[in-house]
């Protein structure tokens, strides 16, 4: 059937294909605060329950509530802020078993990493028992696994029964916009049950007589009435002013929501925010990629693990310029220009592991069996180790820990006039590690169709960018050193 009669949808061959897929309706956004307050709850009552029984098992004694009441509200705020931050009460989300748990158990985790990192640089550690917060941790582990699974069930069981109803809707426009527009056919998937859809009476040029119309509309209407429809979703051209008129002010008697959905045209651009801008409003027709909530929070982030890192790697810094200067002549350090955040070129720091310090125009990328690697520098290297003083590069400010690898100056001049979107890798800062390096597009780039490659992976991440995505990297960049390719 098609979106033009005056017929029900079809369903989304797509959707028909997964029987076992289940249509979320746009009500289970009721469970979303229900979630939320039970997830606060169960934290702090596990809080309180670990709490007494590590004073039983450890001390002998009969522990009190109330001395356990206030770690277990602040990590059950902490495990809030983290999982509305990572989108765990989005209705549609709920439904999503191991996504659910992923999540969750990650928020858990960072919740008690940021624990500790406080306790750590305030010096408050005595006040908490190590043995009672590693019990909550581990006990928290399990039990969030367990209430997430259970919250699925729950919103599955919810759904089925049929408790929460979907929310009904008529369309109506012209023959063309309902079948062109593809959004209409998957109404049904975001919750929406179309009980209607209504064709007007408009002709391929877009002329209408205006007494058929009005009866249309109010077939429309006394339909809406009967079969209490909660919204109407109008698609008709937007240029059209005089037909849109037409149906505002006929459509004006009825008590419920009616909708303009941007016609084939205009939703090219609609489908990018709409923001305010003063009296008026505009099209974001290319945004930040990070707001200024989202650049304080990974530079904060960045600042303060590169900060602890370099406190803690002073002995292993001295060690390895010590090796280096022993081995060959030259300095420990290496310093090349590279172009990094908005195009602007600084200083990157590396231990030196080549006889030669190529900076400028020319710079001929390493390759197996180089002659130029020194024999230590050939396991720095293959270990990553070279790269570690730009740690010092992200204190400064002029990388971050996650972001696009720079190339060398010379390298950034010959691939931006190759590959169109180069360019683009410097909307973010340039980091240590990446998503391209994670992926295994690192080392030597001999043919352009790599390098293409580790440019699609820099902005897909620049694209899609969040701190989780960040910190997944980070754990993998560990994983990968360990089992190093493609790195001479």
């Amino acid at each position: 059937m098609s979106l033009a009669g005056d017929t029900s949808i079809v369903a989304d061959p797509a959707r028909s294909n997964s029987r076992d897929q289940l249509a979320v309706p746009i009500s289970l956004n009721v469970m979303s605060p229900l979630v939320a307050a039970f997830d606060l709850t169960w934290i702090v009552l596990l809080g309180v329950v670990t709490g007494i029984l590590y004073d039983g098992v450890a001390f002998g004694r009969n522990g009190e509530a109330q001395n356990h009441l206030g770690s277990g509200l602040a990590v059950a705020t902490l495990y809030s802020a983290f999982a509305h931050a990572a989108q765990l009460y989005r209705a549609p989300n709920l439904l999503r078993r191991k996504w659910q748990v992923g999540r969750s158990t990650l928020a858990w985790i960072m919740v008690f990493g940021f624990l500790a990192t406080l306790a750590f640089l305030l010096k408050i550690g005595a006040a908490f028992s190590r043995g009672e917060m590693l019990l909550f941790f581990i006990s928290g582990i399990f039990a969030t696994v367990v209430m997430r699974l259970a919250v699925a069930h729950v919103c599955t069981l919810v759904i089925s029964s049929g408790a929460l109803k979907p929310n009904r809707i008529v369309l109506v426009g012209s023959a063309d916009q309902l079948a062109a527009n593809g959004a209409l056919s998957a109404l049904e998937r975001y919750g929406y049950a179309v009980a209607r859809v209504f064709s007007l009476p408009v002709d391929p040029d877009y002329t209408f007589d205006k007494q058929e119309l009005k009866t249309r509309l109010r077939e429309l209407v006394h339909y809406v009435r009967e079969m209490g429809i909660d919204q109407i979703i109008i698609a008709v051209p937007w240029r059209l002013t005089d037909l849109l008129g037409e149906v505002e002010g006929e459509l004006r008697v009825l008590p419920i929501p009616v909708r303009l959905v941007p016609d084939t045209t205009t939703g090219r651009v609609l489908d990018r925010p709409l923001l305010e801008l003063g009296p008026t409003k505009a099209i974001e027709l290319q945004r930040a990629p990070l707001s200024a909530a989202q650049r304080n929070l990974k530079q904060g982030m960045d600042r303060i693990l590169a900060a602890m890192s370099l406190v803690a790697l002073i002995p292993f810094f001295a060690v390895i310029s010590a090796a280096i200067r022993m081995e060959s002549s030259g300095p420990a350090f290496f310093l090349q220009t590279r172009i990094g955040f908005n195009g602007r070129p600084f200083k990157i720091f590396k231990f030196r592991t080549m006889s030669t310090l190529d900076d400028g125009s020319v710079v001929v990328q390493a390759t197996k069996n180089d002659n130029r690697v020194t024999h230590l520098g050939r396991l720095l290297r293959k270990l990553s180790i070279d790269e570690v003083p730009q740690l010092l590069n992200v204190l400064r400010g002029d990388m971050s820990l996650v972001g696009p690898r720079p190339h060398a100056l010379a390298h950034d001049n010959e691939y931006d006039q190759l590959i169109a979107t180069y360019a683009i890798r410097h909307k973010m800062k340039p980091g240590i590690t990446g998503w391209a390096q994670v992926n295994g597009f690192r080392g030597e780039t001999p043919e352009i169709g790599m390098m293409k490659r580790r440019v699609e992976s820099d902005l897909w991440y620049i694209e899609y960018w969040s701190l989780w995505l960040d910190i997944r990297i980070l754990l993998v960049t560990v994983v990968r050193v360990l089992k190093p390719d493609n790195v001479y």
